[in-house]
């Protein structure tokens, strides 16, 4: 079975010689590879899980149906197949926020960050009060799916 491979983070993320952490601060560019990415922490018990799943799928739209009716497409077997289905790597993506980044991105403070959250949620998450060492925050808020056409490597 052939491993989905994902190269992120993606270079536009970078800066010229390393990764910059500001410039991505809502989801974890890592989430897919965590073995790869934190291997060490997770040898030494860290409870660290995947927040981006990838695998490879087949959609049907029906726009490409209609163009390979009308000879506009051809399938190639490759990526549009006879059926009008494509292939496609799918990535459903979970949230994370980095709150130091968030609250540099809205030109807050992160304690008055975490303060809203905290009230606007009801309390339902003390930790973002009690717990400052604690940097990233997964709201309880749906996902988003990615659809990548062609080799997701590119």
């Amino acid at each position: 079975r052939e491993r989905v491979c994902m190269k992120i983070p993606l270079m536009s993320w970078c800066g010229l010689t390393r990764f910059d952490p500001t410039k991505i601060v809502s989801m974890d560019p890592w989430g897919h590879k965590i073995v790869d990415a934190f291997g060490d922490n997770l040898r030494d018990g860290l409870d660290v899980r995947p927040t981006i799943g990838v695998t490879k799928a087949h959609i049907q739209m029906l726009e490409l149906v209609e163009a390979m009716e009308k000879g506009r497409l051809e399938p190639d077997n490759k990526l549009l197949m006879p059926d009008g289905s494509v292939v496609v790597t799918k990535a459903a993506i979970e949230h994370v926020w980095h709150l130091p980044g968030v609250a540099a991105r809205f030109n807050i403070s992160e304690a008055s960050l975490r303060r809203n959250m905290f009230e606007q949620t009801g309390g339902m998450f003390p930790e973002l009060i009690t717990r400052s060492d604690i940097n990233v925050f997964l709201p309880p808020i749906g996902g988003q799916t990615g659809y990548i056409f062609g080799p997701p490597e590119h």
